[in-house]
């Protein structure tokens, strides 16, 4: 038997310009987004142009195909997969994205936004989107939500489980009990007619960097969800959803392996794609990045245009905190999905830490930070080693290595590492001599804990990775 490869891709998030892509409520929608918007399509063309001349057995897309579920966008996207089936086998499955589950879909004009756009319903979409998976798949079950997982065989060597976790029967992501129970029987299957089973769902299993992050990502199930998927052999999961590019393990109670590999959104930094491959006694896993596509006419380097915008949602920030406009800032927050109620007494000193540090030099806030009692201090060589840096590009930077799973990796000896936490202590110190306690000093002290696994990726790679089997 040879070996089987199989290329993940995910969030792809397609957006239709028909829906509007100038204006000034499209630049603040497409300024508040991690992931692009208008070049989505142009993005997902070269990728998937790759993707044809690459030599994988199938293509595979972990959910959140579209922007928000609207019809134009399932149209659009929908042509692109059938091109790029007419040379690779495609398994997808969708998610909450796909139907508008916020009910909340947008088109801009000027400075309005509209939510008059027809969407594809949850139940239309088993139908919408059967010739990419579920018409290949030997085995199926169909959600009361309308979309159906599926286990299809792909090359000699894998069953692919393409999993719909999008309710489990208490209105959050995960799997009605029956629904599992068909997961664990399809994964046992599979071992027992020696293919090596890999399974793929949209929402995440474990809370990767820190739960501070992640854990509004993952099903409220997940150490149910992903214990059983362990004991019944499972070694591989691929999600989504987060738009973090991670691999992390996990063991059952009762001793058992797995690997959850996050793949970060196509659209967005670092624009991954994550080859799977199984062979005689191994599964191997590489990550490759999206060099280039071609946009209005222009080729541009992905890898930079993709960091220029991701790192946008971090220089409006500083803009409005530079500007004194709490309210803004405010308005910047919310655009991000961050529940600024929820913030209560912690946004005063985020707004306080924004406002202090924009246009800061690294120089100017260092000899600041290092004045501040029970801040981290920060050697004076590091300071130099970054002098002609701003504080905002190193939060930028690190913005990045949360994104890419730190591809440029800091040790705790470095400079940069030093400066990263001296400035990440700014709030926790603030909140201290604010006398503000209880949860506003715990989110800053988790997110100050989270440095180390931002800045060094964590034990694991999170771009290859490999484990030996035995079927």
């Amino acid at each position: 038997m040879g070996k089987t490869s199989i290329t993940f891709i995910a969030d792809t998030h397609h957006y239709s310009r028909t829906l509007g892509d100038s204006g000034k409520a499209f630049a603040f929608r497409s300024d508040s987004d991690q992931k692009c918007l208008k070049e989505t399509g142009a993005i997902i063309d070269s990728a998937f142009d790759y993707l044809s001349k690459s030599d994988c057995d199938a293509v595979c897309i972990a959910g959140d195909l579209t922007n928000d579920g609207e019809r134009v966008c399932h149209e659009e996207f929908r042509e692109k997969l059938y091109k790029l089936k007419e040379s690779k086998k495609i398994y997808a499955v969708t998610a909450t994205h796909d139907w508008c589950c916020d009910k909340n879909p947008r088109r801009f004009s000027g400075k309005n936004v509209y939510t008059d756009v027809p969407t594809l319903n949850h139940n239309d979409i088993y139908e919408f989107y059967k010739d990419f998976g579920v018409n290949d798949a030997f085995a199926e079950y169909k959600t009361t939500l309308g979309p159906a997982s599926y286990a299809v065989n792909v090359g000699e060597r894998i069953t692919l489980l393409g999993l719909i976790d999008d309710k489990n029967g208490r209105d959050s992501a995960g799997y009605k009990q029956a629904h599992l129970d068909w997961i664990c029987e399809q994964i046992k299957l599979a071992i027992k007619n020696g293919r090596v089973p890999v399974a793929m769902e949209h929402h995440l299993l474990i809370p990767h960097i820190t739960p501070l992050f992640t854990k509004g990502a993952c099903s409220p199930d997940r150490e149910k969800i992903i214990n059983a998927f362990a004991d019944a052999g499972l070694k591989i999961i691929i999600v989504g959803h987060s738009h973090l590019q991670r691999i992390d393990n996990h063991v059952s109670p009762s001793g058992n392996e797995i690997y959850e590999i996050n793949v970060g959104s196509l659209v967005g930094y670092p624009a991954p794609l994550v080859t799977v491959t199984a062979d005689e006694n191994k599964i191997s896993v590489k990550t490759d990045y999206l060099k280039k596509f071609t946009f209005d006419g222009e080729e541009l380097d992905a890898q930079s245009y993709l960091a220029n915008h991701s790192v946008r949602v971090i220089s409006v920030l500083f803009s409005a905190a530079a500007q004194n406009d709490r309210e803004l800032f405010r308005q910047r927050l919310i655009a991000l999905g961050i529940n600024t109620e929820k913030l209560g007494k912690a946004f005063l000193p985020l707004f306080v830490t924004f406002k202090k540090l924009s246009n800061m030099t690294v120089t100017e806030a260092g000899t600041y930070i290092n004045r501040i009692p029970f801040t981290e201090k920060i050697p004076q060589k590091s300071i130099d080693a970054y002098s002609s840096f701003t504080v905002q590009q190193i939060i930028e930077k690190t913005f990045l290595n949360i994104l890419d799973g730190a591809r440029e990796k800091y040790t705790l000896d470095s400079d940069f590492y030093k400066i990263v936490a001296g400035v990440f202590s700014v709030p926790v110190c603030v909140c201290k001599r604010m006398r503000i306690d209880g949860k506003p000093l715990e989110l800053f002290t988790e997110l100050y804990r989270a440095i180390d696994e931002i800045l060094t990726g964590g034990s694991l790679s999170n771009e290859t990775l490999k484990i030996f089997y035995k079927i």
